[in-house]
């Protein structure tokens, strides 16, 4: 197990974090799985949420990503429509910029 925490500083000034968990580290099935476990990121009402990454071959050439995510919630609580758009948006955000040098730096190793 891995933790690492990530910062930024805000125009504000404020410095803020997440606390990152790494679950597993795959290179042969080229999986990768992470929680969040703490910090600004993480509602009051979450547990955590975690994340599970996995790539294979495409038939073009390519790869097909797959990342599922799940909230583990605090007792009962559900976490509200809003907050699963705002957290999916987040992550299609971060998927598109990834994809974006991927596809910039080919030859990238």
């Amino acid at each position: 197990m891995f933790m690492m925490t990530e910062t930024d500083e805000c125009a504000d000034g404020e410095t803020k974090h997440v606390l990152h968990k790494v679950d597993l580290v795959d290179d042969a099935n080229l999986a990768y799985n992470y929680s969040i476990v703490g910090g600004v990121g993480l509602p009051d009402t979450i547990e955590k949420i975690s994340f599970e990454a996995k790539l294979s071959a495409g038939s073009n050439g390519g790869s097909i990503a797959k990342l599922s995510v799940k909230y583990f919630t605090k007792g009962d609580v559900t976490p509200s429509e809003e907050e699963l758009k705002g957290g999916k948006a987040k992550g299609d955000g971060l998927f598109k910029a990834i994809e974006g040098y991927c596809l910039a730096n080919p030859d990238y190793n």
